[in-house]
């Protein structure tokens, strides 16, 4: 019995250690563990679900910074993944989903007055629209396009990235595709599928060339739904970086880019 006592003691220590490597983002030899924060909608007032108001945003914020995080960009992460550049000590990459004007009203003057940035996962096709191109509806909240979005990149606050042209859609909320998010459809051969997703990231590179400065390197999955196949398709057609909705902190290793793949994020709500 008592080789198991000790197997227990070595199993809870083990434990206790990764719960704190998960708890904070660290950036130790050749990998860093790195927290990703998910982000949709802000409001002045309350929040409630998905939003946040902007006093519990501004609070969030300036706690990560008080503990000693460094926010850092899709850009950076990207070359410590490919190339091993350097990340600072507890880097954390803050994230925001779909496109709000209030991350550019709200969210924005935030970072800046804090020194943080953050990346936006667009969706292509609502980008500056007013109504849904599918249903003729008034897209509630309203987004903001991206010459409307440009001060705040070019400042380098923040940074546009992809939440697929038109994959943000399940059957059972109006979608028209008959997809869920970007999983392949039932029945549907694997070309006809490769062929969907590459259109729909060059859809989404038509649509930002010229109108934003930064490279499209990053994709966010709607919904997180996605496979191993969705990935492999999508790092062919230049989708270097991409994130899901499973709630854990992530290890990244110095020069894989392999790692940079599928990232978990946690849902601040």
């Amino acid at each position: 019995m008592k080789w198991k006592s000790v197997l227990a003691a070595v199993l809870l220590a083990a434990l206790v250690l990764l719960g704190a490597d998960i708890r904070y983002g660290t950036v130790t030899g050749r990998h860093c563990r790195l927290p990703v924060l998910m982000y949709h909608h802000f409001s002045q007032e309350a929040g409630s679900g998905f939003t946040v108001s902007a006093a519990r945003f501004r609070e969030q914020m300036s706690a990560l910074k008080a503990a000693g995080y460094t926010a850092v960009s899709i850009a950076q992460v990207v070359d410590y993944g490919q190339g091993g550049t350097p990340l600072p000590d507890k880097p954390v990459l803050i994230t925001m989903d779909d496109g709000y004007t209030s991350n550019l009203d709200i969210a924005a003057p935030i970072l800046e007055d804090l020194g943080l940035c953050a990346a936006v996962f667009v969706i292509g096709i609502n980008e500056g629209e007013a109504v849904s191109a599918h249903t003729g509806e008034a897209l509630t909240p309203p987004r903001f396009s991206f010459e409307e979005a440009a001060p705040w990149v070019e400042k380098g606050v923040l940074d546009l990235q992809s939440h697929t042209y038109d994959m943000h859609q399940r059957p059972q909320t109006g979608g028209v595709s008959g997809r869920e998010g970007a999983l392949k459809k039932e029945g549907e051969s694997a070309e006809d599928y490769r062929d969907a997703l590459l259109e729909d990231f060059e859809q989404y590179c038509r649509r930002r060339e010229g109108r934003v400065s930064t490279p499209l390197t990053a994709l966010s999955y709607p919904f997180g739904l996605c496979s191993g196949e969705t990935d492999r398709v999508l790092e062919e057609a230049g989708a270097v970086l991409t994130v899901t909705v499973r709630e854990h902190c992530n290890t990244v290793f110095a020069g894989r880019p392999g790692t940079l793949r599928r990232l978990g994020r946690f849902n601040v709500d």
